[in-house]
């Protein structure tokens, strides 16, 4: 199969893998300045390759590696989900639209980045990502979430056995903003000393979720809420302030409590409980590329071969897919040492 009739593999490999770092129009200018070619080179002709290498090639295995077997037994893995928003090329009916993406992390200490724009395929493409990162039927895997319903639904209908984790800084970050708020009950006035019983009472809540007591946890925050319908708290400085954030805390603790897991051991075994390594997938897949002082807008229907290249380059699998596609390609300077020797 030939991508550009006329057209080296090399020179296609090159612009797909610099247009998934940079610019289009940048890339095209590269281009120009550096290699004798004429014509077509422009940000359309930049962008009009890289789709057609993200159609053909970026998802291929790698020179060497065999395509899935849906039966084969895999070590454990801990997969992290995030999601992040790309600028709308269509105003209307949406400014923005959402791109999941996703790291699988591998025992050896491998990490396989995967993304996929949110659409009403998202199940079968988040198989596909899995997959593709050797992850089988029978794979003992962890899945992390920041607590987003189409997250866990996405996770139960693809892999209905994995662990769920709840991320432990979403989980703080909340009960930091209840401490915030508790800090200011009473300020300046003859009832601050309420300060002291609920601040120790929201750090011992969060001790026990901390520890895997979810349910203990719960308990003290609802006995909280109710300390509030006493005379001397309800009309305090700064108490409905407080009661909406325990309350929120609340309904999220407990719309994600089959997430909620003894995180104490989790850190003592260096196990991880914290979507941040998901995060930073996020960062270098779309804010750096096509976020980040970068005023490009993309279609929901298009974008995925140029997420795609993207995720290729990122993983150091773009070349290797296109030694599967033609056998004597030789990207990047892999050449020079051969001519030197000759």
């Amino acid at each position: 199969m030939t991508l550009e009739r006329g057209i080296a593999p090399e020179l296609v490999y090159v612009t797909a893998k610099f247009a998934a770092l940079a610019p289009f129009a940048k890339v095209a200018d590269l281009l120009a300045e550096l290699l004798p070619v004429g014509g077509g080179a422009n940000a359309g002709t930049v962008r009009n390759r890289t789709r057609r290498v993200g159609e053909h090639i970026a998802r291929l295995p790698p020179e060497g590696v065999a395509y899935p077997d849906i039966d084969a037994v895999t070590p454990a893995v801990v997969i992290g989900l995030d999601g992040g928003y790309l600028r709308s090329r269509h105003r209307r009916p949406e400014r923005n639209f959402e791109v999941l993406a996703g790291k699988v992390l591998n025992v050896d200490g491998s990490q396989h980045r995967f993304a996929f724009a949110r659409k009403g395929n998202s199940a079968s493409e988040f198989a596909d990502a899995v997959v593709s990162a050797g992850v089988r039927l029978g794979t003992p895997a962890t899945v992390l979430c920041d607590g987003d319903p189409g997250l866990w639904k996405l996770q139960r209908q693809v892999m209905p056995e994995a662990t769920l984790v709840l991320d432990w800084f979403h989980i703080a970050m909340r009960f930091e903003h209840a401490l915030q708020a508790a800090r200011g009950l009473g300020a300046g006035t003859l009832s601050d000393y309420l300060q002291g019983h609920l601040i120790r009472e929201l750090e011992s809540a969060k001790w026990r979720v901390w520890h895997g007591r979810s349910s203990a946890c719960l308990g003290r925050l609802a006995r909280l809420m109710h300390w509030f319908d006493a005379a001397h708290v309800r009309d305090v400085k700064g108490a409905a302030a407080v009661q909406r954030h325990i309350n929120d805390l609340i309904e999220y603790l407990y719309a994600n409590e089959l997430a909620l897991v003894n995180y104490g051991r989790r850190h003592r075994d260096r196990l991880p409980i914290s979507t941040a390594f998901v995060e930073s997938a996020v960062n270098e897949i779309l804010s750096k590329r096509m976020i980040k002082k970068q005023q490009m807008r993309w279609n929901r229907w298009t974008v995925q071969p140029f997420l795609d290249v993207r995720v290729a380059v990122l993983n150091n699998t773009l070349a290797g897919s296109f030694r599967r596609l033609y056998s004597d390609f030789q990207p990047d300077n892999e050449n020079h040492p051969k001519q030197l020797a000759a």
